[in-house]
């Protein structure tokens, strides 16, 4: 069933249809509590996790668990994260009246985003003849298990610009982009990412986003969003029916997209890239979330 958790001093996300309200944020040294990665059921969500993510065309250098962890975060609630990975834990009352913990990855910070520091970091080719380019400077990679009911999948980079010629202001983009996947019988009818600047980032002002407008297909439709200040960034994706449903808020960085309709045991894509500025010799530090959101699946008439 879809959610929506309110906006409010803690949260501050906007999603979709159900209450579930932010009542406190935990200290992210919680989230190590909930480790079961040297169990034997975290070795393998680790290594299926892994699979997917090189199944689908996911630069990782290795493919060691070890560099992996898994977390319990609920009851048959699965979060697997690089070892390197900060992540935090807000306590969410849903609908019902529950309360269930959330993660919030938080992005790279300087002092561990240097390219090939992190044994999960990606690679990149740059053209020896570019004066300007986007240089890759952070990347990781994450999943999201519920038990039987389904998964998703979610990466994000962080690219900086180099050879601008701004004396006030760096420039960097940031690439948040999901699969995502219904199990047995349940339906996939939503999957959301979103992203927002973090307490101890520099200041961020708005330069790009994109996609800029929701879409809607009839059919899986591949579409490729890019960021084209001063050099050109892309990710190519594949939006299936109904579509996706931005949300572009004032904040600068914050920005949410949705996939939104009906799969069953299908994938789904959903993405978008964001492009700030901070002042020079800054860095842009974000909180992003990804979610998806099930039903039990009716099979209409044959």
């Amino acid at each position: 069933m879809i959610k929506k958790i309110v906006a409010s001093f803690v949260c501050g996300v906007l999603l979709l249809t159900i209450v579930a309200t932010c009542v406190n944020a935990a200290s992210p040294l919680r989230i190590s509590k909930y480790d079961i990665t040297k169990t034997s059921i975290g070795d393998q969500i680790a290594r299926e996790a892994a699979e997917r993510w090189q199944n689908n065309g996911w630069h990782l250098k290795c493919f060691n668990c070890e560099d992996l962890k898994v977390y319990e975060i609920n009851p048959a609630d699965y979060l697997v994260a690089p070892a390197s990975a900060k992540i935090e834990l807000e306590s969410v009352k849903q609908g019902d009246g529950s309360v269930k913990l959330e993660p919030r990855i938080v992005t790279a910070s300087p002092s561990d985003s240097l390219l090939g520091n992190d044994p999960l970091m990606g690679t990149e080719v740059v053209s020896p003849m570019a004066t300007q380019y986007w240089s890759l400077m952070a990347a990781q990679c994450f999943a999201r298990i519920e038990g039987t009911t389904g998964w998703i999948d979610h990466c994000y980079q962080l690219h900086k610009l180099v050879g601008e010629t701004d004396s006030q202001k760096d420039y960097y983009t940031l690439t948040h982009y999901a699969t995502a996947k219904s199990k047995a019988i349940f339906e996939l009818t939503s999957a959301v990412l979103t992203c927002q600047k973090y307490t101890s980032s520099s200041t961020m002002e708005w330069v790009d986003w994109n996609p800029r407008s929701d879409q809607t297909v009839g059919q899986c439709t591949p579409i490729t969003i890019g960021i084209s200040y001063v050099a050109v960034l892309t990710y190519t994706a594949t939006i299936c029916q109904s579509g996706w449903d931005i949300t572009k808020y004032s904040e600068a960085g914050k920005f949410a997209n949705r996939w939104y309709g009906h799969a069953w045991r299908s994938e789904r894509e959903v993405a978008y890239m964001v492009c700030v500025k901070v002042p020079q010799g800054g860095w842009p530090i974000w909180q992003l979330t990804a979610n998806y959101y099930t039903t039990l699946y009716i099979p209409g008439p044959l």
